[in-house]
């Protein structure tokens, strides 16, 4: 009879079982940092009330009634003669801005507002071009604002905006002397409201960007920290099958029944 020899495992494949399980533990303490942020995050987004997370606690929810106005048609400029003279325009628009009608000749229609605007604004009473400049940036932040303080600065910036790092655009910036330090966003292009900033959307931005991996300030969660995040969660869950493949063939699971 031959005896019954036990074959002893390659160096290699002992050297490869020891580096997928210490792999599997590395990448099981990253991937929980993960893990319990996006689980502190989610109770903090559960807890706190929606108009903290968007900073609309000062902020009008809709345009007031004087935007809604009907304008007297017999006033307002024939728009044959504003195409004329702007041929490259995809879109007309008549629109109300600080109670006034004027008209938005859009060049390319942009599919989203943050992304660079090509537009001209006319004011449909006189034909004049409009532009949003610091007087009128103070009055439509006003329009948006319902609560109890003043403005101290109004600024123009532009891109990149830390606050908004997907917005194209320039912005004026209104700061008020309010209790929450409430900072307004008016779009320099074609005065549109932008947003509410203050005290609370500062933490809410910091939760947004730890529960998204927005690592890199992208506003976005389509970032590479989170494709990078995905393939370590990938490897991790194989290296898991891996070690249970093993164990089911060497038979290491034992089922006791009683």
């Amino acid at each position: 009879m031959m005896p019954n020899l036990k074959l002893k495992p390659k160096p290699q494949s002992k050297r490869f079982k020891r580096w997928v399980k210490i792999a599997h533990y590395w990448l099981g303490a990253i991937v929980s940092i993960q893990l319990l942020l996006w689980l502190v995050t989610g109770v903090y987004f559960n807890l706190t009330p929606h108009d903290e997370l968007k900073g609309m606690e000062y902020q009008q929810s809709h345009y007031p009634e004087l935007q809604r106005q009907a304008f007297d048609p017999q006033k307002l400029v024939d728009i044959t003669p504003l195409l004329a003279k702007h041929t490259q325009v995809e879109s007309l628009t008549l629109v109300a801005i600080a109670g006034k009608p004027v008209y938005v000749l859009d060049a390319k229609v942009q599919r989203y507002a943050h992304q660079c605007q090509q537009q001209t604004l006319i004011d449909a009473y006189t034909g004049n071009v409009l532009l949003i400049n610091k007087q009128s940036a103070q009055q439509l932040a006003f329009e948006s604002y319902t609560g109890p303080g003043k403005i101290s600065q109004v600024k123009q910036i532009s891109a990149p905006i830390s606050e908004w790092p997907t917005q194209c655009n320039s912005l004026w910036l209104i700061r008020m002397d309010d209790d929450l330090s409430t900072r307004i966003y008016i779009n320099a292009i074609n005065g549109e409201l932008v947003g509410h900033k203050n005290d609370h959307t500062d933490i809410a931005d910091l939760m947004f960007k730890l529960h998204f991996m927005d690592y890199l300030n992208q506003g976005s969660f389509n970032n590479p920290l989170s494709w990078l995040f995905g393939i370590l969660t990938l490897l991790l869950s194989l290296s898991g099958l891996y070690w249970v493949v093993e164990n089911l063939v060497l038979k290491r699971y034992r089922i006791s029944i009683g």
